[in-house]
């Protein structure tokens, strides 16, 4: 099982219009290393440290904090409210 720690893990991702992020295919697909945190993945998205703070996390429709380690198939939602009033 050593081996599986380089491969690449593949998930979905959907996120709030609001949030603009690169290098994601039309379908949401990301690629990331064995071991990527969420935190980490929003980095290379480009998603500056005072967006991350806020955002809502949930993976697999499930709600995760930041550090949340990516797993194969992994569906990973964004959320960045927005107030007014």
């Amino acid at each position: 099982m050593a081996g599986n720690t380089d491969r690449g893990v593949r998930i979905t991702l959907n996120h709030s219009p609001i949030l603009k992020l690169k290098d994601l295919t039309e379908r949401g697909e990301v690629e990331v290393s064995a071991g990527t945190t969420v935190q980490a993945l929003l980095g290379r998205l480009g998603v500056p440290d005072t967006q991350q703070r806020y955002l809502l996390v949930y993976v697999n429709g499930e709600k995760q904090t930041l550090s949340y380690t990516l797993r194969q198939g992994d569906a990973l939602q964004l959320y960045l409210p927005i107030g007014g009033g």
